[in-house]
């Protein structure tokens, strides 16, 4: 039995990649999401920063180098929200809507040690719960307006009440007519109550065993005051708030301390921490004249002269303070600061910056792949095929010169010691075209280009007027001499207008003249195919008055032929427009109207379009009878999947296939007891899409094929036209079970599209899989085919086709694919709070040879071969000359 076990332990049955590729063609990023609590881990001796996000996480930050060193992912949405952190010898932490759950945490390693919960009586209230720690005892408070304050105590380590819950009278906290101003500073639980002009500054000490109440007219402190509270921020040693954003109060031995210390700014940010020489007033705000400044008081309002940081290179929007920690010994602090941006920095005095993170990269809402410029080399290549003036012989002067001038420039970069580097880090397209700029754009308004090949952040733009922005590319940097330019499409802020952003995806400069704010919002927009002569495809904006705007305004005149499409969500109603040049301007016309959800209410849960990179690889399909299958091949087809009530079923899931130029449907699928998940893809003639079956409890993905038959209705070579197709195509229906729950979906796309597609799903689970569309297809299980597969119910999700191998990608929201030069490989980026870049080879690198091929054998059989075939014909030729002297 031993001999056995040994002889089967030397087989090799794993299926996986090699360890040395690990990270040659993939990488990845991890977030947290924007910070919303943070303190310094001073107890554990290795020296982290403990933060909770809103984006529901718990993690710890490399005090030097602010990577992640653990981090706990809860429950999305309201289920896993973070009401508080407290970092002591465990941390501490109080999550869930109700039941809430409280949970130690082992701040050196992360693990949980044990977890509690929490139920309140009253879940109406619940979202005005307050929470803090306070001598070991976790303190509750629930504002009951105009009435009371119901505190609770819970033993922080075993979760136990101490008792019944206390309900201390607070009148004065109240919703009513009167002017009611709250704010927790722990444990005071402070107001402002009273008519405007006599009102009063109320405070109270809610964990204290007798009631004490300290109260004091806000004109003593502030005269002229409107009577708003802001709370100090950075975990201040000593509670205390700004009023009016002017006046700094502490609450001090049951009474206000107003502070003789100026509040620089209305939007500063300020935090009493220990120092050398006892409590220190930090206050930090961004002036846009000087940058960021940092200033420090004593609370006797004397100016610390040695923490003093203006600097106007650092760019920290609206910054604010989550967490100071200063020496005992020194005038030294470190801050960190959240920004605007959702960034968090670490900053000491004297403005030095000792790392930064980019939050804001966990919320990303649109991805562009955009093609690098190609060298100076090159592009001296391409201007001189261009010029087609000249005779042969000018044409072989100028290669004459373009020769001599690249032999220059290398020679002079060898002297001055430069190396010639085609890399990550030099931004010039290689030969296959595989090094990219992506072009991310992310919900808090900042847009960052990033090298694919690294992950490195090559610019970053901050527009803080800009929401739900998606990308549209303009013109590509193939197109020299001419630059790349790249459209942001959104809204504005402050108008709910549209707002238009034009910029270079390689450099991330602006181009203003080319960056405009409407006066009305953006229903839908495109891009026309046909350019101008610089190369740019005007943009095309349908406004909710229903007028057509185009970018730039002389690219009118190229409108002809132009049909969009509006769908409202909420009710499933999608119109269909078409938009023509009248000779002054561009208008649009209403051509079609439907309902996707009949007579009665609907909603579109996922909507897919053709991606406009994508080619059509053949017409058709050979049968096994030799007869040709011809596809629909139609560029104008829309899938909508959309979810209605039912009195029979309770929810029906439909599927519908529109032409969005005609508004006539060309298929349709329906699935009754069933749950439509956000998710969509669209490629060719094929469509997938998924769903939960309430009746059977699984998911299933569903696809759908449209053909035309076996005789092809338009010419061979005619492009398809959606007005003359009057015939309804051939669909083809499919649903397989899928034994894992996705999150995001897309196709691969590849350059010609001659490599077989398939479906990349990102699973909650945190990988990604590569599912071949061989194993989905709607054909799949026809009778007297050889080249389709039997039908099996379920999906097969085999180890070795998961791209993410043993990397798990928390939060997985979309996957983004591009083409690159070689036609076997497609570039996928996986976003989330996560990032995930990889290559895809669904045929496998068919063009390009393996990583470990060996030159060196290669190289010395060629030339063995070279030798012995001269030397065969050396010995040949001297036999041939004997014989004939015989």
């Amino acid at each position: 039995m031993k001999w056995f076990i040994i002889f089967f332990s030397l087989i090799n049955l794993s299926v996986c990649i090699y360890e040395d590729q690990i990270g040659k063609f993939d990488w990845r990023q991890t977030y947290v999401g924007r910070i919303k609590f943070a303190q310094f881990d001073t107890v554990s001796t290795a020296k982290k920063i403990i933060v909770a996000t809103e984006e529901n996480v718990l993690a710890a930050l490399h005090l030097k180098t602010g990577e992640v060193v653990w981090r706990h992912v809860f429950e999305n949405a309201s289920p896993g929200n973070i009401h508080l952190l407290h970092v002591g010898e465990k941390i501490t932490t109080v999550t869930g809507d109700n039941p809430m759950n409280q949970s130690p945490t082992l701040s050196a390693t992360g693990v949980l040690m044990w977890e509690w919960t929490l139920m309140l009586q009253d879940d109406s209230r619940a979202d005005f719960s307050e929470w803090w720690v306070q001598n070991g005892m976790l303190v509750h408070m629930l504002p009951v307006f105009n009435s009371h304050l119901e505190v609770t105590m819970y033993n922080v380590m075993s979760g136990s009440n101490r008792g019944a819950t206390s309900k201390l009278p607070a009148i004065w906290n109240n919703e009513g007519q009167v002017i009611c101003i709250c704010v927790l500073t722990a444990p005071y639980y402070t107001c402002v109550s009273g008519e405007f002009g006599s009102q009063i500054l109320v405070s109270m000490d809610v964990t204290a065993n007798a009631i004490q109440m300290i109260s004091k007219p806000l004109s003593n402190i502030i005269e002229g005051a409107v009577g708003n509270l802001r709370a100090l921020d950075g975990n201040s040693v000593i509670p205390g708030f700004i009023v009016d954003d002017k006046k700094i109060v502490l609450i001090k031995e049951n009474d206000f301390n107003v502070l003789n210390v100026k509040v620089e700014d209305t939007l500063a940010s300020a935090s009493i921490a220990d120092g050398a020489r006892g409590p220190l007033v930090l206050q930090i705000w961004t002036n846009y004249a000087k940058g960021y400044q940092l200033i420090a008081h004593t609370l006797s309002g004397q100016l610390i002269p040695e923490i003093h940081s203006p600097d106007s290179f650092l760019d920290i929007p609206e910054p604010e303070l989550l967490a100071v920690t200063c020496a005992r010994d020194q005038l030294a602090c470190r801050l960190l600061i959240n920004a605007a941006d959702d960034a968090v920095h670490l900053v000491q005095q004297g403005g030095v910056t000792l790392w930064s993170r980019e939050e804001s990269l966990a919320n990303i809402k649109s991805v562009e792949f955009v093609d690098l410029p190609v060298s100076d080399a090159d592009a001296a290549l391409e201007s001189e095929f261009d010029q087609k003036e000249g005779s042969v012989w000018w044409s072989f002067v100028r290669r004459l010169q373009s020769q001599y001038q690249q032999l220059s420039a290398a020679v002079e970069r060898l002297r001055s010691g430069e190396v010639l580097d085609r890399g990550s880090a030099s931004l010039h397209r290689d030969y296959f075209n595989l090094h990219r700029i992506m072009v991310l754009v992310t919900e808090a308004g900042k847009i960052f280009g990033m090298d694919n090949l690294s992950g490195s952040l090559v610019w970053r733009l901050y527009l803080p007027t800009l929401s739900g922005a998606r990308t549209i590319l303009l013109r590509r940097a193939a197109r020299h001499p001419h630059t790349a330019m790249i459209t942001i499409v959104g809204t504005h802020t402050d108008t709910g207008n549209g707002y238009i952003v034009t910029l270079d995806p390689i450099t991330g400069r602006m181009v203003p003249e080319h960056t405009v704010t409407l006066d009305v919002g953006i229903m839908q927009c495109m891009t026309l195919q046909e350019t101008g002569d610089d190369q740019l495809r005007a943009l095309i904006v349908l406004d909710e008055d229903e007028a057509v705007q185009v970018y730039p305004p002389s690219a009118a005149s190229l409108v002809h032929n132009v049909h969009m499409y509006v769908a409202d969500q909420d009710t499933g109603r999608v119109r269909g427009y078409a938009i023509r040049y009248n000779g002054r301007e561009a208008v649009a016309e209403r051509t079609w109207s439907m309902s996707l959800g009949g007579s009665g209410p609907a909603r579109i849960v996922a909507m897919s379009s053709r991606s406009r990179l994508e080619r059509v690889r053949s017409p058709g399909r050979a049968l096994a009878d030799r007869s040709v299958l011809y596809k629909y091949s139609n560029p104008n087809m829309l899938l909508f999947v959309v979810e209605k009530p039912d009195p029979t079923h309770k929810e029906v899931v439909t599927a519908v296939v529109v032409d969005a130029v005609s508004g006539a449907v060309v298929g349709a699928s329906s699935h009754r007891r069933a749950r439509a998940l956000p998710l969509a893809v669209h490629a060719d003639n094929c469509f997938a899409y998924l769903y939960r079956s309430d009746k059977h409890r699984r998911v299933e993905i569903a696809t759908m094929e449209l053909y035309e038959g076996k005789d092809r209705w338009s010419p061979a070579g005619e492009p398809f036209s959606s007005s003359a197709s009057w015939r309804t195509p051939v669909v083809e229906r499919q649903a397989y079970i899928l034994p894992a729950l996705p999150s995001a979906a897309a196709f691969t796309i590849t350059e010609r599209s001659l490599t077989d597609r398939h479906v990349l799903l990102g699973l909650s689970s945190g990988g990604v899989v590569e599912v071949p569309w061989s194993l989905v297809e709607a054909r799949r299980g026809a009778a007297g085919e050889e080249s389709v597969l039997p039908y099996l119910p379920e999906l097969p999700l085999t180890a070795d086709r998961v791209l993410s191998y043993n990397l798990t990608l928390h939060r997985l929201a979309a996957l983004h694919t591009a083409p690159a030069g070689l036609e076997s490989t497609s570039l996928m980026l996986a976003t989330g709070l996560d990032l995930f870049y990889t290559r895809v080879a669904p045929s496998r690198t068919f063009d390009l040879l393996k990583d470990d091929f060996d030159y060196y054998l290669i190289t010395i059989v060629l030339a063995a071969l070279v030798l012995a075939t001269y030397g065969t014909k050396y010995l040949a030729s001297r036999k041939t000359l004997k014989m004939a002297w015989k």
